[in-house]
């Protein structure tokens, strides 16, 4: 179940209780006169199934209870009450697959949005790739695909997209210019520096690394991967399944093929940074658009069924 907790003015009170009451997937509504002092109003909580969270949020934002009050959401891992079960099974849909478009806004502003904490990620993602393409391991690589945290700016670009945003959506972009050019500067100095005091050799053979010719070698295969991971991890995104993201995360040539610029500019090898290039290139534009699809998709659905089950507003 999904809490809500809202500050509405003595005037609007009320009608916001009414509105809550008469939902079917609604429960424990209560109401607290006088309990709020800034803003002065009173409190409402009530418990909300998680499918028709986003629609009652909605309902309350056009009673204007976002800019007289406040509006919290809080996730509830468990609720005893008969009232609740009663609530989630009125509710249409599987909670499953519900989606709480406020909480996503509020996940992408955290995470999706520059940051000193975003860049250094980066940066330690980049030269983790590039030791794991020296010594041609596949595991190592694996773990700096995970630490990337690349897919948080794809998110905001696709949010910014579909609302029209562009603070989402330039945010969304000049984090990950940002971040992969941290990933490719950290490279190229890591591998510099390796090569000066000895410990990498003065010259690199792409011809037998693997990772190094993968990595280089952009293909319609890396098309359909990198779409069906921004897809994918968009619907982790809305739904709420981070889990998924680790496995988004591995399966999109980033991070390596940005370390691999950073290589290959540190041994001057001109080819592979154009092979890397167009790998990296090729990949966040196939996120972007499949995460912008998705997300798209999931929105219209979303604002189709609010239309349908509110026709009078």
């Amino acid at each position: 179940m999904i809490q809500l907790r809202v500050i509405a003015p003595a005037s609007h009170s009320d009608a916001a209780v009414a509105l809550l009451v008469d939902s079917k997937s609604v429960a424990n509504v209560v109401l607290v006169r006088g309990a709020a002092v800034d803003p002065v109003g009173d409190m409402i909580t009530c418990d909300v199934a998680p499918e028709d969270a986003s629609y009652i949020v909605g309902d309350l934002r056009r009673m204007g209870l976002a800019e007289l009050g406040a509006i919290d959401i809080d996730e509830i891992d468990s609720s005893i009450s008969a009232a609740s079960m009663v609530a989630e099974e009125s509710a249409s849909g599987n909670s499953a697959n519900s989606v709480i478009w406020e909480n996503v806004h509020a996940q992408i502003d955290n995470e999706g949005l520059l940051s000193v904490g975003m860049v250094a990620l980066f940066a330690f993602a980049g030269v983790i790739a590039a030791v794991a393409i020296l010594i041609d391991s596949s595991p190592i690589v694996v773990g700096a695909m995970a630490l990337c945290p690349d897919f948080g700016p794809i998110a905001a670009f696709a949010v910014g997209a579909v609302r029209r945003d562009r603070r989402r959506i330039w945010g969304g972009l000049f984090a990950l210019l940002v971040g992969f050019s941290a990933g490719i500067a950290a490279a190229f100095v890591a591998v510099t520096a390796l090569t000066i005091t000895g410990v990498s050799p003065d010259s690199f053979n792409t011809s037998t690394n693997t990772l190094a010719q993968t990595i280089a070698a952009p293909n319609i295969y890396s098309v359909v991967v990198a779409a069906c991971a921004g897809a994918a991890g968009m619907l982790s995104v809305t739904l709420g399944k981070s889990g998924a993201l680790v496995g988004v995360a591995v399966s999109i040539t980033t991070i390596p093929a940005a370390a691999e610029i950073g290589l290959a500019l540190s041994y001057s090898d001109w080819a592979s940074v154009e092979g890397a290039a167009g790998q990296l290139a090729l990949n966040i534009v196939s996120l972007l658009v499949s995460a912008t699809l998705m997300l798209a998709f999931q929105r219209r659905r979303f604002d189709r069924y609010n239309l349908l089950r509110r026709p009078t507003s």
